[in-house]
């Protein structure tokens, strides 16, 4: 008998074995016309898990490192707050931008109508006056101004809240800004403080001018 080929007929008949006839625990992958090993198969997939971390040059590749946060970012997050209502988150939110940046009008004014919208009017014309000290053109300091004419006039400051209120209005015809509802509130608030004055025509041409 010719056993080389009997042996090789036994070899190819091996290979040639359908998929499915072999039983499904038997440790071989299925559906394939070579079956491998499935211990052999988890190591490629393995492998090809480690090597998707890795450049062309086969380094791993770093994860990039999270950059920390700017001042401007705390400055977005708070201006985020207070249109949310949330004064005290906001006034942290401005305090961390300080601390990166304490010379950001920005800040600054932010941080003014967080503590104003507390009724904490004293600081509030603090935070303002920085806010102004720190500006360089009139549409970053008539918006300050403005927010301390208001503490001013709460605390009964009245010069005070009069020179603000004055300024802020100047400023703001200066920047060329289009925002009317702006400048009819500090018409308004510039109104009122002549009225406590005793000036009852000025507060009547200031009112005039709010529409």
């Amino acid at each position: 008998m010719n056993y080389r080929f009997l042996f090789t007929s036994i070899i190819l008949a091996g290979l040639l074995v359908p998929a499915g006839v072999l039983a499904a625990d038997d440790g071989w992958s299925h559906g394939s016309l070579f079956s491998a090993p499935n211990w052999l198969l988890e190591q490629f997939d393995d492998e090809s898990r480690e090597m998707s971390q890795m450049d062309y040059f086969g380094i791993k590749l770093q994860e990039p490192t999270p950059k920390p946060p700017t001042a401007m970012d705390h400055i977005k997050e708070g201006w985020a707050y207070l249109e949310g209502g949330n004064n005290k988150d906001a006034l942290k939110s401005f305090e961390k931008a300080l601390a990166i940046n304490e010379a950001s009008t920005e800040a600054w004014y932010g941080r003014g109508i967080a503590l104003e919208n507390q009724k904490r009017y004293l600081s509030a014309i603090d935070a303002y006056s920085k806010a102004v000290s720190f500006s360089r053109k009139p549409k970053d300091s008539w918006g300050p101004n403005a927010g301390k004419g208001r503490s001013c006039l709460a605390l009964n400051q009245l010069e005070n809240a009069k020179e603000a209120f004055t300024l802020a209005i100047s400023q703001y015809e200066q920047s060329g800004e289009e925002l009317p509802d702006e400048l009819a509130s500090m018409y308004r608030g510039l109104a009122k403080v002549l009225e406590m004055m005793g000036d009852y025509d000025g507060a009547q041409e200031a009112l005039e001018k709010a529409g």
